[in-house]
């Protein structure tokens, strides 16, 4: 199962794929928020950022085992185990948040002709946790290789220095 979802079966981590739809559609989300109050006919963007909002759960949903795959077989002495322990946290934060947003659209909200003011603002903070996490999730992508010379971690480091990349030293 764990292969399966490192997507070994694919040649190509699944995490980064899966990440890519609540990275963009949770933003996007916020955008359309704010753009349903000057519109005179919010009612649609008030719709589409519902529509984003849910997409992402559900890609966050679907991303969640495969970043957990990956995190297992990090050694707990190395940076990367504590780097993915504050990213999860952060994730599941940051999940929560667009969660309650969603709910709190459902009914009246989403006949509405522009967002209300606590879920702008849960858009917004969720936007601005969801940043976080991906800051941390690329420092242990790009700083510690995490999920990048699993399959050859010999051909990585010769691509990386080839290409000038900080490289950490081998150990002997």
């Amino acid at each position: 199962m764990k292969d399966f979802l490192q997507g070994k079966w694919f040649k190509h981590p699944l995490h980064p794929i899966l990440v890519s739809l609540p990275t963009a559609l949770w933003p996007a989300a916020l955008v359309f928020d704010i753009l349903s109050h000057p519109v005179s006919d919010g009612h649609v963007m008030v719709r589409t950022s519902f529509c984003a909002i849910l997409f992402g759960l559900l890609g966050a949903l679907l991303a969640a085992p495969t970043g957990l795959a990956d995190w297992w077989d990090i050694k707990r002495d190395k940076p990367a185990w504590k780097l993915g322990i504050y990213h999860l946290v952060l994730n599941i934060t940051t999940t929560v948040v667009w969660l309650v947003n969603l709910f709190l659209r459902l009914g009246p909200n989403f006949d509405a002709a522009e967002v209300q003011p606590l879920p702008l603002a849960l858009s917004a903070v969720g936007t601005v946790l969801l940043i976080a996490a991906t800051y941390l999730g690329g420092l242990m992508v790009y700083d510690q290789g995490i999920s990048i010379a699993r399959h050859s971690k010999k051909k990585w480091r010769g691509i990386a220095v080839a290409a000038h990349a900080r490289v950490p030293e081998e150990k002997g």
